[in-house]
């Protein structure tokens, strides 16, 4: 049963599409293709404009990103990897000017810290004047650049001044040999920053203490504690935590005070020894060598003598007293006689001679007292 309906039902249909459809006429025709036509056109262009768009759009925001991503890699210092973005982003947008202008300034920073490179190379295989030379020109490029992008560029310049003006110290170095050259030197890099520069001052400072440590040496073996102990204190003022300084100025101060005890003794013992020789020299400046008496045929007894000078200066104008006594000890007086000559030199020996008259008998005689001038 349904089979059959389901057939008649066909039969039918079939039957009606087989019939003619009723004949319209042809302005009815026109006006359908009419207004037919603009809407597929307004739809077609309207589909097309919307993908175009839509491709822009995608094609912006791809650009915007490399943009962006160079932008990031070139503040980081990573030039060449910025770049390569901006070249990707170019291609894109060939005529795009921030891309242009931005590719610009980051060509001039890859170039600029390729020539800091080549200083650096050129200052570890101690090129200085080639170094210093690239350095230079990268210091006249960037004082006409102020854009973010240069801050690597900056900081790696400074960096390569650095290394410059050490090496340039270094090297003098080894001619230098004064603690003002040194200390000057130690001035020139004392602001400076970096492994390099402090490893340099180093240098200069223990330097400046070695030769502080001979200076003040030599100043010893000459007794000038008081120079050598200024010139430790200036080493150590330099290297205050140098032990090799620090230990020599206690044996300096060990030294100065020995030798400060030793000449105070010895000092002490030459006034002692200059008062005692002042008092010889005023008490016992002459020595009697010889002295003889001898009755003459008339009575008078012929007085002679000599003496030295014992004294340790020179002395002049000596006179001696003579006692005069007869055999069994009485005194019979006295009388004085002139050396000659008139002045003496040390260890010099003078003579003299004089007559006591009256005496008839034979006697004795002493010399009991003499005067003299030190000279």
């Amino acid at each position: 049963m349904g089979l059959e309906k389901r057939t008649e039902e066909t039969a039918e249909l079939l039957s009606r599409q087989q019939q003619p459809a009723p004949r319209q006429s042809n302005t009815s025709q026109g006006r359908a293709f009419s207004w037919i036509i603009p809407l597929l056109l307004a739809a077609v262009m309207g589909a097309l404009l919307t993908f175009y768009y839509k491709q822009e759009m995608s094609i912006n925001a791809e650009v915007k990103t490399l943009h962006q991503q160079a932008e990031q890699a070139a503040l980081e210092g990573k030039y060449k990897e910025a770049l390569q973005l901006l070249d990707s982003a170019l291609m894109k947008r060939p005529n795009y000017d921030a891309l242009i202008q931005d590719r610009q300034i980051t060509t001039m920073a890859f170039n600029l810290m390729n020539q800091l490179d080549e200083a650096s190379t050129s200052l570890k295989t101690g090129k200085l004047s080639a170094g210093d030379k690239s350095i230079q020109a990268v210091a006249k490029a960037l004082k006409e650049r102020k854009e973010p992008v240069f801050a690597k560029v900056r900081a790696a310049f400074n960096n390569r001044k650095v290394t410059l003006a050490v090496l340039k110290v270094k090297k003098e170095i080894d001619s230098l040999t004064t603690i003002e050259a040194l200390a000057e030197k130690l001035d020139t890099v004392s602001n400076l920053k970096g492994k390099e520069a402090e490893t340099v001052k180093k240098q200069i400072v223990d330097k400046l203490a070695s030769i502080s440590y001979k200076e003040a040496e030599q100043q010893v073996k000459q007794k000038n504690f008081t120079t050598a102990l200024q010139t430790v204190d200036q080493g150590l003022s330099y290297a205050p935590e140098n032990e090799k300084l620090t230990s020599y100025r206690e044996r300096v101060l060990s030294e100065k005070k020995a030798f400060e005890k030793a000449e105070a003794d010895r000092i002490q013992l030459a006034e002692q020894q200059a008062a005692e020789e002042d008092l010889k020299n005023r008490t016992s400046a002459v020595g009697v060598v010889n002295l003889d008496a001898t009755l003459d045929m008339y009575g008078d007894l012929y007085i002679s003598g000599s003496l030295i000078n014992n004294a340790t200066r020179p002395i002049s104008s000596v006179t001696v007293l003579i006692d005069i006594y007869d055999i069994d000890g009485a005194y019979l007086g006295q009388t004085y006689a002139d050396v000659s000559p008139s002045w003496l030199d040390v260890g010099e020996e003078g003579f003299f001679e004089t007559y006591y008259y009256g005496v008839y008998e034979e006697a004795e005689i002493s010399v009991v007292n003499a005067t003299w001038y030190l000279e």
